[in-house]
């Protein structure tokens, strides 16, 4: 149950506002809701940002989890309307164990570096390394940014993320047309808004490659996302549930 977190990272996409904050539903089968996230968006006046998400899973899969709770942030600056990340930090705390990872982006020389920070039984370990591969956008700003590339993407794509794909930060972003559009806005169960279909490029909950079905509303929320045929179980479901947004 440990990657509830991808799900709602695609769920929360939004730039319209100076704060925006949502709280979204993911249920899975016959188990019902299995987490809970908490988001938030706040822009302020000096066109700097700061992008906040804890996720907690619940009932049976906090059993299963061991009270599995994930945090993710990003901090950067709003250029042009796009989120550019200088700081993207990972959080994941399980019974007495936390686990730290924070990337810092050097856009000069086109670098990501990563500090992991490990925490057990009080005892720290922290160690440095260059990621292998380079990325303008954390996964986070990725998808607040996906809709400023919603015109120049055509057909099948794909694009790059720190905290994607662990080799290389791929992600592939199909927009559907034809028959395929319809199968989609069936399954998610509407019938404005754009639709992609996305492939994280790693297995998530037992999904190969982790293929996501997504709609994004006129406001740059998407209201739905489905995580496809999960080995044994079927589909995994977000849904908006709470949101708020304000320009101050």
């Amino acid at each position: 149950m440990k990657k509830i977190i991808f799900l709602i990272l695609i769920l929360f996409i939004g730039l319209n506002a100076k704060m925006v904050s949502a709280t979204y539903r993911i249920s899975f089968g016959i188990f019902g809701t299995i987490g809970i996230a908490k988001t938030k968006l706040i822009i302020n006046k000096k066109q700097t940002y700061k992008i906040l998400i804890e996720a907690r899973a619940t009932g049976l899969a906090k059993i299963l989890t061991g009270g599995r709770i994930e945090k993710y942030q990003s901090e950067g600056k709003v250029v042009d309307g796009l989120l550019v990340p200088y700081k993207y930090i990972t959080t994941i705390i399980k019974k007495s164990k936390k686990i730290e990872k924070i990337y810092l982006f050097d856009y000069k020389n086109k670098k990501v570096k990563k500090i992991t920070i490990r925490i057990k039984d009080n005892k720290i370990n922290k160690s440095e390394e260059y990621l292998k591969y380079y990325a303008k956008n954390d996964i986070l700003t990725l998808f607040f940014n996906l809709k400023h590339y919603f015109l120049t993407l055509k057909g099948k794509k794909f694009l790059f993320a720190i905290g994607a794909n662990k080799k290389n930060g791929k992600i592939n972003i199909i927009i559907p047309t034809g028959k395929k559009l319809k199968n989609l806005q069936q399954d998610l169960k509407e019938k404005n808004g754009h639709f992609f279909i996305v492939f994280i490029n790693q297995r998530i909950f037992s999904s190969k490659r982790g293929e996501l079905f997504l709609n994004i509303n006129k406001d740059g929320i998407c209201t739905k996302a489905i995580l496809k045929d999960v080995i044994f179980f079927g589909d995994i479901r977000g849904k908006l549930q709470k949101l708020k947004m304000e320009n101050n």
